[in-house]
């Protein structure tokens, strides 16, 4: 923790100097400038930071997807599913657009093909 605030201070103090930082409004601007200057291998811990904090808005949108999935599919009527059903609905409706590419008729032929089965 204090090699991260010492980076800090030394970060601060350079990018306050430098006039390629000047006009940085946003943190992925930041974070491409430090790129462009190559100040990212000088202040590794700061570059790896903006680098998580750039990845959480994608972390929580997925989160939120998946339990609003989860509340569609798994309601009062459905409530006593097993946990590999209910984790196949779910692959399922998170990836609408792959379920839906695929052809019922292949699927009910390849079911025909693959013999008899026990009910």
């Amino acid at each position: 923790m204090l090699a991260l605030d010492m980076e800090c201070g030394f970060f601060l103090t350079d990018i306050q100097r430098d006039p390629r930082f000047a006009n940085t409004t946003t943190v992925s601007d930041l974070c491409r400038r430090l790129v462009q200057s190559r100040k990212s291998a000088f202040f590794p811990m700061i570059y790896r930071l903006i680098c998580l904090v750039l990845t959480l808005p994608v972390s929580i949108a997925t989160t939120k997807r998946a339990f609003s999935s989860m509340n569609i599919i798994k309601n009062k009527l459905r409530n006593k599913m097993e946990d590999e059903f209910f984790d196949d609905l779910m692959v399922l409706y998170i990836k609408k657009e792959l379920a839906d590419s695929i052809d019922n008729d292949s699927v009910i032929a390849e079911f025909e093909v693959s013999g008899p089965r026990r009910v």
